[in-house]
């Protein structure tokens, strides 16, 4: 039989006993949601004690790179105000045409009072059960002891390759190697996505809920799975479109199988494919349109257009974990789950090799729990009846998970103590934005990009530089406005620079600008102070 062709045993549900023994959590379990919760907060915590100890604010992103959360929170905010988001990183005309399940939530408790960041971080829960959820109870799916269940469940939540800390401390290329093999291991970890990416986590721990369902309304089974299995898929691609399209495949994948080796006919399977296919693309086919009739969107799709990781990257990135994974494929697969599971990472590769779309590398978020089932499922085929050596399981845990998390530990300790992206806010700079939210008088802002990247979502007004993705001409316009607030243009070119932008305000942060008063004197009303914040209202010519 080939490797990964089913069984001739027909393609049916799993055993009841096998899909739902031990629905109770135990000791090892609890312990293993703890600690997953423990690192959705590590950061934000860590922020809040340097804040607690230096003074400052914590300005709501808690992420490798804090433009993405603090976006989050620019469109959540919006949700609540006006039902959808607009492009608020450049100053002129947009429609409030992105509309997002999560950030609706989020911007209607806005709305009842909680704070932006709040309104966010209220996630960070529903994400670790999301992500603890999908995990468990794929891994009860396919491991029937204890032991082995115990250690899938650990490495799939907790697996950081090693090879980036190899490649980081190493010194091993230049730098573009470090942020390649940095940029795929952060891709895969679970970590990266609960620290700012909460709608990620959400995504990648529904779609295992979502096959698991499909596994089970398919083929005569109950028919309300399926309904759940297009819930899935909606969420999925809707949250994160690159889980979605990596479901669908896992799906029509499978069932293409199933046809082909003639456990299936062609009619039974696309009826059960159906309704999970169409509600998942639903979503896709809304972030196509946006990306083609809105230049915003179509804007953030050529920005996003980065080249895809040389070869050996991918391998070496993915090979702690794919080279147990491929050995499971010379093993039968008994039933659809099975088969599934063998698609999932082959999908996930289709979708990030895809020649259309953007940012394939989010085709990796997910992939570990597949990869690590397939791995202790290769282990357990090898050893029959004997258990996993207590001391093998540790020494894998401890080689897949503690050099890696120290290395990116070590990596988002480094980015806050750089200063560069706009972790915290000084006392001045939060009372200036609060002045500008306050303020009556309607107009954008042009400001360093520093607190280009928290105006949306603190004062609900357009910024002329801010996310990358989102604003125009990104590097020129941060050059520019760097220039201006350093004192690098003289009255001329300063006042053709803020008449170009359209900004009705300017607002000079506290990081080390020179005074402007008299450079931007002949076009400004008379500046306000918030300590070493300042704003300059722009007059009318």
């Amino acid at each position: 039989m080939r490797a990964g062709a089913e069984a001739e045993a027909p393609l049916s549900p799993p055993p009841a006993s096998s899909a739902s023994a031990g629905r109770s959590l135990d000791r090892w379990e609890i312990a293993a949601l703890a600690a997953l919760f423990a690192l959705s907060i590590a950061v934000l915590c860590g922020l809040l004690l340097r804040v607690w100890i230096r003074g400052g604010v914590v300005a709501g992103g808690d992420g490798f790179l804090v433009a993405d959360p603090l976006q989050y929170l620019n469109w959540l905010r919006q949700h609540g105000e006006h039902g959808a988001a607009r492009n608020l990183y450049d100053i002129g005309p947009s429609s409030h045409v992105f509309l997002h399940p999560g950030l609706l939530i989020s911007g209607l408790l806005y709305g009842l009072g909680l704070g932006v960041a709040a309104a966010y971080f209220v996630w960070k829960p529903v994400a670790v059960a999301a992500l603890f959820a999908g995990a468990l109870l794929y891994v009860r799916r396919f491991l029937q002891r204890p032991g082995d269940r115990r250690l899938a469940l650990i490495l799939a939540l907790f697996t950081c390759s090693p090879v980036a800390a190899i490649v980081g401390w190493g010194g091993i290329g230049d730098e573009r190697t470090k942020f390649e093999f940095d940029f795929i291991s952060g891709e895969l970890w679970p970590g990266s996505w609960l620290w700012g990416y909460l709608f990620t986590a959400i995504a990648v721990g529904l779609m295992p809920l979502g096959l698991l369902a499909y596994e089970r309304g398919r083929d005569g089974g109950r028919r309300a799975m399926l309904g759940w299995a297009a819930a899935a898929g909606l969420l999925c691609c809707w949250l994160q479109p690159w889980q979605g399209a990596t479901f669908a495949g896992i799906l029509v994948g499978a069932e293409a199988i199933a046809v082909l080796r003639g456990r299936r006919p062609v009619l039974g399977a696309a009826r059960d494919l159906v309704v999970p296919i169409v509600a998942t693309a639903l979503p896709a086919l809304y972030y196509w349109l946006l990306a083609r009739y809105e230049d915003s969107w179509a804007l953030a799709r050529v920005a996003n257009d980065l080249p895809r990781w040389p070869w050996w990257v991918t391998v070496l990135g993915l090979a702690p974990l794919a080279i147990p994974a491929l050995l499971a494929y010379r093993d039968p697969a008994r039933d659809f789950g099975d088969v599934a599971l063998r698609v999932w990472p082959l999908a996930g590769l289709v979708v990030y090799h895809l020649p259309f779309g953007t940012f394939p590398f989010h085709a990796f978020q997910g992939l570990a729990l597949p990869l690590v089932v397939l791995g202790v499922l290769a282990v357990r085929h090898r050893l029959g009846e004997r258990p996993i050596p207590a001391w093998a399981a540790v020494a894998v845990c401890l080689l897949l998970i503690v050099p890696g998390t120290a290395y990116r530990v070590d990596q988002m300790a480094g980015a806050v103590e750089r200063g560069y992206q706009p972790f915290f806010l000084t006392a001045e700079e939060r009372d200036a934005l609060r002045a500008l939210e306050d303020d009556p008088e309607a107009g954008g802002v042009l400001a360093p990009i520093y607190m280009g990247l928290l105006l949306p979502a603190y004062t609900g007004r357009e910024t002329w530089v801010g996310a990358g993705s989102w604003s125009p001409q990104f590097d020129q316009r941060t050059q520019e406005a760097e220039a201006l607030f350093q004192g690098g243009l003289d009255r001329a070119a300063a006042e053709a620079l803020v008449r170009r932008s359209g900004a009705r305000f300017l607002l000079s942060d506290c990081r080390g600008r020179v005074n402007i008063d008299r450079t931007v004197a002949g076009f400004t009303d008379p500046p306000r102070r918030f300590g070493c914040a300042t704003i300059y209202r722009v007059s009318d010519r």
